[in-house]
Formats: C-alpha cells, sequence, structure tokens
C-alpha cells in the first residue's frame, strides 16, 4: 500500500479530530516553543499541535502532511498547508523557518535520516527542532523484549510487526547520535509518561522512564 493511502484511510477512520492536551507529550511542549517567529509542523495530521501555537503562542505556523483528509481538518482550524511527503525534498526555500516540529512521524519513516538533513536546510541559523517519538529504551519495553524475544507494539493496535507502521526504533542514545551527526546540539531531553509511577521518575531518568521522547535542539 502506498504510504499516501495508508494515511488517508488512517485519517478517514478518525473519531473526530484531537485536542491539544488530550495527549499527554503536548503537555510539555508550550516551554519550548519561543513566542515569535515561524514554525514549520512537519507531518502536521490534523492541526491540533499548530492551531495551540498559533492561537495560544501567537506563532507563524505552516502545516505539512501527505495526506489531504487531514489537511482539511488543519485549514478548518485556520492553519496554513503545504501537501507534500517529508521523504520528499521539501517545498520551502533555505532558511525559511525558526522552529521545525516533528511530532511522532521520524519512527514511520523509511530514510530519516535525509529528512533531518532537509530540515536542517529549511530551518535559520540557531533555529530550533523540536520532535518527539517513542521510547524504545523505556523499561517496560526492555523488559518485554528480554522476555519475549520481540519488539513490543508500539503503536498499541494489536497488529503483528509486519504491518505496524513504525519502522524505526529510536532510544536517546540513537537520537542524539542521529541528530549529532548532522550538527544540531541538543538542548532539552524529556521523557513522557502517564502511567504511576513512571510519570514521577522521568524527571531523574527520562531515558528509562518515558514511553515518549521529546527533544529541542538548535541548528548552529
Amino acid at each position: 500500500m502506498k504510504i499516501k493511502n495508508h494515511y488517508e484511510k488512517f485519517w478517514k477512520s478518525k473519531k473526530g479530530v484531537e485536542s491539544f492536551f488530550g495527549y499527554e507529550r503536548n503537555r510539555v511542549l508550550p516551554s519550548l516553543f519561543p513566542r515569535t517567529g515561524k514554525v514549520l509542523d512537519l507531518a502536521c495530521g490534523d492541526g491540533a499541535v499548530a492551531q495551540y501555537l498559533k492561537n495560544n503562542l501567537g506563532l507563524d505556523v505552516v502545516g505539512f502532511d501527505v495526506s489531504e483528509i487531514a489537511l482539511k481538518e488543519s485549514k478548518k482550524r485556520g492553519i496554513k498547508v503545504v501537501l507534500g511527503d517529508v521523504e520528499n525534498k521539501l517545498p520551502f526555500e533555505n532558511k525559511s523557518f525558526d522552529v521545525v516540529f516533528w511530532g511522532d512521524n521520524i519512527e514511520h519513516l523509511f530514510d530519516p535520516g535525509a529528512v533531518v538533513v532537509e530540515i536542517a536546510r529549511v530551518l535559520k541559523s540557531g533555529g530550533k527542532l523540536i520532535l518527539s517519538c517513542p521510547n524504545m529504551g523505556y523499561w517496560k519495553y526492555r523488559l518485554y523484549y528480554l522476555f519475549k524475544g520481540r519488539l513490543p507494539d508500539t503503536e498499541w493496535t494489536g497488529n503483528p510487526p509486519w504491518a505496524w507502521s513504525h519502522i524505526r526504533f529510536f532510544n536517546k542514545s540513537l537520537i542524539l547520535e542521529l541528530l549529532n551527526i548532522n550538527n544540531f546540539k541538543v538542548n532539552k531531553f524529556i521523557g513522557i509518561n502517564r502511567l504511576f509511577p513512571d510519570k514521577f521518575l522521568t524527571v531523574y531518568k527520562p531515558e528509562l522512564f518515558g514511553m515518549i521522547n521529546v527533544i529541542q535542539a538548535s541548528k548552529p
């Protein structure tokens, strides 16, 4: 199945649109963004994050996604949108954005390294990349692999591994390595988890107790 068709089917099946604070990851995002500037929301989906950034933080946001259905919802939220595939060359000029938000998309891509290169190209010098992804270093995932001998289903779909849309897997060291080789300086690494007691322990060891990684990094 082509990627575009997969995500059109996904967004068509969604019941209603997301609210910003309906996803626990988003609770840390406001502290990571500036209060002025132009933002690219890469793989923006239905625009929940883009709408919050625009309406609550006053940022100039452009949403980019492969799904026409998702972008229709983003437009209803008042977001400027561009249709395209993140794994192709991005249709933006060099140094166009102050911030790129790349939320829960890197794990779906065949060549995430090439996307990081494109993000660096469209970011201004000193610009910020804010990204999130599942944390395969989470302690429960480690135990699952130890005892089951197979990766856990981080999509929570119940599908077999060959039907997952998560095809790349990152822990702290891997995501930092990918950013470092592309000359990004990591400023913050945050672990997100809604489960007790892990949500309190993420402050001390985010790479072990976080189920989701959130990273803020700067372009030189």
